[in-house]
């Protein structure tokens, strides 16, 4: 059990080009931003390196067929054995060993600010958790054993996986116990039954899910990476199209107020949306990057509960390669970069012609948890940007670099045809009484809303009738194709997959996408995660034969 230090000093005042992040101290009765009382701390930014989460190796490998039970993992009590799935599951599933994991979800120390000892909640005891690297094909199990005092659930954002594995939101480990996921990293099928290739994934990550909780959970430090790659995007890498090893680098962006103790600040009674005054980059505040002269892959992620960036560059230009968990079907340009809560980006930045110093800023004005001020297309934007991260460029340029440039092809794609489609459902997001709802509904956690039958498509349209609030909707197990974003064609890095769909104030956005392989109970919600915890959720439950709508969801599990 770690120690808590009490801070009360000022650490270190100072500044950098200008840009130093300073908090000043303020009395309790001072309430910014999203009324919380501000950190109470200065410190001198792009003086500590940029931390790496570890690569998570598996605890063994087994290959073959396997029982449900009678794994060989550490002895314990577990709260169920591998996902019923496993039993069963097609050849296409076992073409590498399954791989077997261990996580242990404790309380940790993190040094967020330089010289202060914070608290946090991590997977290991970290915050961001260690990194899963998968290959296509290579199922894992992995066992997440819950020893804090709360409960906790483990959703792989991005993933397609077994009800049984998503972290439906009161699938609880309790405190003390532990419970078998089980991800089989596949890509799902066409209707014509061969691999839907546009649909493997790159970018996922797992983060808490527990019902009410979640928020919390969250912005105590439970979040990792969860990278994949299949064989095409391995021959691109091979062929040295697009960066790898060390020049592949993720990067999680989050908000957190620190109190005079060094603890971290959370209201749970304010169902606005957590917004913190210290910007950090994989868990600490404002940290710097020593990059060669050449090219990299970024894996930007938007872990923050409420908080919205709109990154760019101080130097140059970056190229797209993936939105949310997929490549694109060819890399585009981007002066800019916009992250939801959820949401993530794959970029390449260029540094063989870069200054020796670059910062990767936020440009977003966002003083509340309604989200950033302004609207989708007419954000309004800080007058002094914020740097996030520091880049000290360093060498000559590299030749013979990897070869992606605009316009590269990455992925396959295959469109959702409106001769798939067989029903059209529209779920409105909005406020009641200062309470979050869809379609006027709360989250039950017992009914699904929808039942769509399992290897169709459907049409989702997602409706903002919360005037000045934005939402970014997360839709558990598939990625969604958007077909229009206020009647508009969606902007050029949004039209293909996605799994977080960004509504904006009274935006309307229309959605398609299919369901295939697992039967619920899944959910949908708002990925500002007070207002997912303030039961801005709904259940779906994918079906092989028609249910009546609503209904109790079939295949309860806990």
């Amino acid at each position: 059990m770690p120690t808590r230090r009490s801070v009360s000093m000022a650490l270190g005042l100072g500044s950098l080009l200008g840009l130093s992040r300073v908090v000043p101290a303020a009395s309790p009765a001072t309430r910014p931003l999203d009324g919380g009382p501000p950190s109470p701390f200065t410190f001198t930014p792009f003086t500590r390196d940029l931390p790496l989460p570890p690569v998570k190796q598996p605890a063994s490998r087994l290959a073959g067929a396997l029982p449900i039970t009678g794994l060989p993992f550490t002895p314990g009590d577990c709260l169920h054995g591998i996902a019923p799935e496993f039993s069963t599951r097609p050849a296409q599933w076992q073409r590498h060993p399954l791989c077997l994991y261990e996580i242990e979800q404790r309380e940790g120390l993190s040094e967020i600010i330089p010289g202060v000892q914070t608290p946090i909640w991590g997977y290991d005891g970290i915050a961001p958790g260690p990194t899963f690297h998968c290959k296509l094909g290579e199922p894992f199990v992995v066992r997440f054993k819950n020893s804090l005092h709360h409960p906790t659930s483990v959703h792989l954002h991005g993933g397609h996986t077994p009800a049984h594995s998503d972290g439906y939101p009161n699938f609880y480990i309790e405190p003390g116990e532990a419970r078998d996921y089980y991800y089989p990293n596949f890509a799902p099928t066409l209707p014509d039954g061969s691999v839907d290739i546009g649909d493997c994934s790159s970018t996922n990550w797992y983060h808490d899910h527990a019902m009410d909780i979640a928020a919390h959970n969250v912005i105590m430090g439970l979040a990792g990476f969860y990278l994949a790659c299949d064989e095409l995007e391995a021959q691109m890498i091979a062929d040295r199209v697009l960066p790898s090893g060390d020049q592949d680098v993720p990067l999680c962006f989050a908000d957190r107020r620190l109190r005079a103790d060094g603890t971290i600040y959370f209201d749970p009674l304010d169902h606005d949306g957590y917004l913190g005054d210290i910007e950090t980059v994989n868990g600490i505040a404002q940290p710097r990057l020593r990059v060669e002269r050449r090219k990299y892959r970024f894996r930007f992620l938007d872990g923050a509960n409420a908080r919205y960036y709109l990154l760019r560059l101080s130097a140059g230009t970056m190229v797209r390669i993936g939105n949310d968990g997929v490549l694109l079907p060819a890399a585009q340009a981007a002066s800019e970069i916009l992250l939801s809560p959820g949401k993530r980006a794959d970029v390449i930045i260029d540094f063989r012609n870069a200054p020796d110093t670059v910062f990767l800023r936020n440009h977003l004005e966002q003083d509340s948890g309604r989200g950033p001020d302004g609207d989708w297309d007419r954000p309004r934007l800080l007058d002094s940007p914020m740097p996030l991260l520091r880049f000290d460029v360093v060498g000559p340029p590299v030749q013979n670099d990897v070869a992606v440039v605009v316009g590269t092809p990455l992925r396959p794609y295959r469109e959702i045809a409106d001769s798939e489609v067989v029903a059209t459902r529209r779920f409105r997001f909005h406020r009641s009484n200062g309470a979050w709802k869809i379609n006027d509904k709360f989250f039950d956690e017992m009914q699904a809303e929808a039942t769509p039958l399992l290897g169709t498509a459907e049409r989702w349209i997602f409706e903002n009738g919360s005037g000045g609030w934005w939402h970014p909707v997360h839709v558990h197990l598939e990625h969604h194709q958007i077909v229009r974003h206020n009647g508009k064609a969606p902007r050029s890095w949004e039209r293909f997959k996605n799994d977080i769909s960004i509504l904006g104030p009274n935006d309307v956005v229309e959605t398609k996408l299919r369901f295939r392989t697992f039967q619920g109970p899944f959910v949908f919600h708002c990925h500002a995660v007070e207002h997912e915890d303030m039961r801005m959720m709904l259940a779906f439950d994918p079906r092989s034969t028609p249910a009546p709508e609503p209904t109790p969801i079939g295949a309860f599990f806990p």
